[in-house]
């Protein structure tokens, strides 16, 4: 469980992304208030699973029942972590020599098939643009959805 001041993933409304946040304070031994690193907002801390529930409620059909359920911000083939690392391990070892690793930066623009470096997640390479503002990208261990193109 993260404490005051560690970082933590968490959905920001002002960005619209699942981003880095700084934990402000706990209630009862539960994250409750966050800082978005990147856009310097301040609200309830927003888990990643509630952002794909609140799509689920709100998409009703005209007779009033539950449309049938959509993964909000998830590639269609998002592959598992053990796929994922399999993945991972043959893009590395396939890459040239001389390819360079771009630095990851929230302010960048990026292509499919760039080759990043995170300064958290580490090595990465960019499996899909998704929309202006985001990008599917295969780690080691699974495969992230980060923000782009944010001034």
């Amino acid at each position: 469980m993260p404490s005051v001041g560690d970082n933590i993933d968490a959905y920001c409304l002002k960005c619209k992304l699942l981003l880095a946040h700084v934990v402000l304070f706990k209630v009862n031994g539960v994250v409750n208030r966050v800082k978005c690193k990147t856009c310097g907002a301040e609200h309830k801390y927003r888990p990643t699973t509630g952002v794909a529930k609140k799509s689920d409620k709100s998409e009703r059909t005209v007779a009033g029942k539950a449309a049938s359920p959509k993964k909000a911000g998830v590639p269609k083939a998002a592959p598992s972590e053990s796929q994922a690392a399999l993945q991972w391990d043959l893009k590395i070892r396939n890459r040239q020599p001389d390819a360079p690793a771009r630095e990851y930066s929230i302010r960048e623009i990026y292509t499919a098939n760039d080759i990043i470096n995170h300064p958290k997640f580490g090595v990465g390479f960019v499996e899909k643009i998704l929309s202006d503002k985001s990008m599917s990208v295969l780690f080691c261990d699974s495969v992230k959805l980060l923000a782009m193109n944010i001034v």
